[in-house]
């Protein structure tokens, strides 16, 4: 027998919901389907037939054919179904919502260090988690984060630092018109390493596929990693006497209590932070409402804390 922990239980008040789709014969012929619905919410799943059915949670695009599917079928389903809706309900309350295949970031700006354009986000990250059992549960799982993120480009940054061997994420201007072709596939990600600095404006940049290229200093963004903000911090604690970025960083996580010693409670201070984010009032249960193809509604249950699996 196994204990999971930081587990919150999910139900829906329909067992199935009627989503419409589009079928295809291959996983191959179905790949370009969500690239060309980016806001439809697409899941593809492989059907008895054997042929590849990408069902719509959100849009109309797959046409009047609708199927009847079970919210207990597919946890690929269910799983988005659940972060989606959850993340319209985040989004609508005025929360930076972020999406990815690690589940949904909820986040809110908590500290800024002006110096070296670092702004500090805290909220909670959540990400379903399927219980199989006799009865099939579905749930999420809660998790309190801090995400340090550089907000302004290397061209407003300290022109007297050195930014050699750091890495950098490429966030091309929109008013540089579009991004050039061998720097587009890296557009909003991870993009190399700084090698030197190419007057005022520009930087040498080794490339993730290994070619050197010449970029625009205002579409350059630091990567928010530890050691590149402890070699940082020096500016800031010069320019403003502004307390050690990598300290608040652990008090905004639980790590360190406001008086700098060890917090013990690390574990319940961010699970109770997390719940209040979840549910403010404390009612142990949060309503979502499912739009648009998945009508009906979705209970989370926040006084569940784990569950045991046989």
């Amino acid at each position: 027998m196994a204990l999971l922990l930081n587990w919150f239980e999910i139900r829906f008040e329909r067992k199935s919901f009627d989503l419409p789709f589009l079928e295809f014969a291959t996983w191959e012929e179905s790949s370009s389907l969500r690239d060309q619905n980016p806001e439809a919410e697409v899941v593809r799943v492989k059907v008895e037939t054997g042929s590849v059915r990408g069902y719509f949670v959100a849009g109309d695009e797959g046409g009047t054919i609708t199927a009847t599917v079970s919210v207990f079928g597919f946890h690929g389903l269910a799983a988005r179904i659940i972060e989606y809706n959850i993340a319209r309900h985040f989004g609508a309350g005025g929360a930076e919502v972020i999406r990815g295949r690690w589940g949904v970031d909820v986040l809110r700006d908590v500290h800024r260090f002006d110096e070296i354009g670092l702004l500090l986000k805290q909220g909670i990250n959540l990400k379903h988690f399927p219980v199989t059992d006799s009865e099939t549960l579905h749930g999420i799982t809660l998790k309190w984060i801090v995400r340090p993120q550089f907000e302004r480009p290397l061209a407003e940054l300290p022109q007297s630092h050195r930014y050699d061997g750091y890495p950098v994420i490429l966030r091309w201007p929109a008013q540089a018109n579009d991004c050039p072709e061998a720097l587009a596939p890296f557009n909003q990600h991870y993009l190399g390493t700084i090698l030197a600095r190419k007057g005022k404006d520009r930087f040498s940049v080794l490339i993730r596929d290994r070619t050197q290229q010449d970029v625009r200093a205002d579409a350059l963004f630091l990567e928010a990693r530890t050691d590149l903000i402890g070699a940082l911090e020096p500016i800031v604690t010069k320019a403003s006497g502004q307390q050690s970025i990598q300290r608040r960083i652990l008090q905004l996580s639980h790590s360190l209590r406001t008086d700098g010693r060890r917090n013990p409670g690390i574990l319940s201070d961010q699970l109770r932070s997390a719940l209040k984010i979840v549910d403010p009032l404390g009612r142990g249960e949060v309503v979502f409402h499912l739009l648009p193809n998945c009508s009906g509604k979705m209970w989370l249950n926040t006084y569940a804390t784990g569950v045991r699996r046989e």
